[in-house]
């Protein structure tokens, strides 16, 4: 449930992948990569000047290729409200809240080998729901964190929940035909427009029934700043990026709110994954 959260771009991310072949590639176009005649390298065309479809392969990919970011993403797919706050960085320390509607939500903080998992008061009611008879050892949890170390079982996908590779995978967003010097035509540039004090590009698309709306800064980097996708029936998803560069701060709980695997007969970490 909540920990698939992260993962739930599913939905415009298979729809991308069904009709990109394996040995696709983002190509310049031959009207971009010419100026008077001369070719130009990728690196010395303006950002402005390349397609829209390439301006947004850019934002995702500086976005997350920055050492850290943080995102915050909402969904509404299979009927189900989820809200991701994560801010990681590429080694996968983070700091990550998640809520998923009617159910509940939980804090994680990952570091390295060693990661700690508290589940919020909605949740514990939740889990005492669903089994009434362990009340009085379930609500032991509550407001405590649950330490979680390498050598468990199940650790080592809670370890490496917020490495960055696997959030790479958005990059199956793009659609290309892998043509030479073609980009599938899926999406086009707004004007010029202001997010959160930085100045963007909108890039807009629509394609079998899924629409996009991506904001890509033109101030420095081009970071991809914001994006919607709104898959009708299936759902939405919004994600909002920041942060890049900031260091991620771990700090581990107060010792008396953290519990191990044996201290108490309940074990949150345990239900979850083992």
């Amino acid at each position: 449930m909540l920990l698939t959260g992260c993962a739930q771009t599913t939905l415009f991310k298979e729809q991308a992948r069904e009709s990109r072949p394996d040995d696709s590639t983002v190509v310049l176009s031959e009207a971009a990569a010419e100026r008077d005649g001369e070719p130009e390298t990728p690196q010395e065309i303006p950002l402005l000047d390349r397609s829209a479809e390439e301006i947004f392969f850019i934002g995702m990919e500086t976005a997350f290729a920055a050492e850290s970011l943080r995102v915050v993403m909402t969904s509404d797919l299979d009927e189900t409200a989820t809200d991701v706050e994560m801010h990681y960085d590429r080694s996968g320390r983070c700091v990550v809240t998640m809520t998923e509607s009617g159910y509940g939500g939980m804090e994680l903080i990952i570091a390295g080998d060693e990661a700690w998992m508290r589940p919020d008061s909605t949740l514990v009611d939740s889990l005492v729901a669903e089994d009434p008879d362990w009340e009085d050892f379930i609500r032991q949890i509550e407001g405590r964190y649950r330490h979680i170390t390498a050598d468990e079982p199940g650790a080592e996908e809670m370890l490496t929940l917020c490495q960055s590779d696997e959030f790479l995978d958005l990059m199956d967003l793009i659609d290309v035909d892998g043509g030479p010097g073609d980009v599938a035509p899926w999406a086009e540039k707004g004007e010029l427009t202001t997010h959160e004090g930085v100045e963007v590009i909108p890039i807009e698309g629509e394609e079998e029934g899924t629409s996009m709306r991506a904001l890509v800064a033109t101030e420095g980097d081009p970071y991809m700043r914001h994006l919607v996708v709104d898959g009708g029936a299936e759902g939405v998803v919004e994600m909002w990026m920041s942060d890049f560069g900031v260091p991620v701060e771990i700090e581990a709980p107060s010792p008396e709110l953290v519990y191990g695997p044996d201290d108490l007969l309940f074990d949150f970490f345990g239900e979850l994954y083992v």
